[in-house]
């Protein structure tokens, strides 16, 4: 698996990227689940959805093949569900432990907080509408008011950074996006704190400088 290009989400749509993000980011612990179902892992929940409901399965399969570049099936034996690329027979199979790993990538991947709760904005999630009127049980959330979004972060990164213009930042990775326009808000920040600084503005006591520095490392 590999971070997708800006290009390729951008011909995919904002809208469905998110759609994606959020079918593979799962998690059985975000609904309220029968008794008799909370044993079961993530993938089984999910293939149960996938088997049930065919507009669920289409995009659960579109998702996986837009970040694996391979066309994905659902499958089963007689110990476990599962997804699977080729044939069954070559053992290419996504398990609930990969299923873990693939999370894991992907939240990286788009700077999501590695907390239980899946990070996309609910505004642009069709998923989550769709698990809604399944389980008809969702957890209710707020709907914060966007304020940035994948187009703004784009535009800015395009006209504002000197290595990067409105020409070649669609060559750019969705996570490369996300480190350049995250290191951006670093050095503006140190530059603006420092001009404070200097001319009065800014308490440098206030300061932590062992937390300020152009070069920081940024977490994901």
């Amino acid at each position: 698996m590999l971070p997708p290009k800006l290009a390729d989400i951008i011909k995919l749509g904002e809208t469905n990227y998110n759609q994606f993000l959020s079918t593979l980011l799962f998690d059985k612990d975000n609904i309220d689940l029968a008794s008799e179902a909370a044993e079961y892992n993530n993938l089984q929940i999910l293939c149960s959805y996938c088997y049930h409901h065919e507009d669920f399965r289409t995009i659960t399969l579109q998702a996986i093949e837009f970040f694996f570049k391979e066309k994905a099936h659902l499958g089963y034996d007689e110990s476990n569900v599962f997804f699977y690329f080729g044939s069954e027979l070559e053992n290419r199979k996504i398990d609930n432990e990969k299923l873990d790993l693939i999370q894991f990538v992907l939240k990286k991947m788009n700077f999501f907080k590695t907390s239980k709760e899946p990070e996309y904005n609910p505004a642009n999630s069709k998923a989550k509408q769709m698990i809604d009127l399944i389980m008809k049980n969702k957890k209710n959330k707020p709907k914060p008011k966007e304020t940035m979004n994948l187009h703004s972060i784009i535009s800015g990164m395009a006209w504002k950074s000197n290595n990067v213009n409105i020409i070649n930042v669609f060559d750019l990775t969705i996570y490369q996006l996300y480190q350049g326009f995250r290191v951006m808000e670093n050095i503006d920040n140190y530059e603006h704190t420092l001009t404070g600084i200097y001319s009065g503005n800014v308490n440098s006591k206030e300061i932590n400088f062992s937390q300020l520095h152009w070069a920081k490392i940024i977490e994901s």
